[in-house]
């Protein structure tokens, strides 16, 4: 119960992190856009996957729940919950900008 606990927290922190905390988003931009132009500049585009940690909720909670657990099925658990929740929360923002 406890580890299930710890993906939901994981799933609904990168969510958090990633889509609803606008101070860090700024910031988060001009080092990706940082990565971006570094790995132009030195031909280091099989690096590029990296990236996707620091835009994609799901990806976020799959390597942290990965490093927090070493177990890849809760890892694969953490990153479906991250989905759900994104899809709730893209649903909700949806239907509320209808209804105003």
């Amino acid at each position: 119960m406890s580890t299930l606990i710890d993906l939901v927290g994981i799933a609904l922190f990168s969510n958090w992190l990633l889509g609803w905390f606008e101070p860090l988003n700024k910031y988060r931009n001009k080092l990706v856009d940082k990565m971006i132009n570094t790995m132009v500049k030195h031909n280091l585009l099989w690096a590029q996957p990296l990236l996707a940690v620091f835009n994609c909720p799901m990806c976020l909670a799959f390597w942290s729940s990965l490093i927090y657990t070493k177990n890849f099925t809760y890892a694969l658990i953490a990153s479906f919950m991250a989905l759900v929740f994104n899809l709730i929360i893209t649903l909700y923002s949806y239907v509320k900008s209808e209804l105003n």
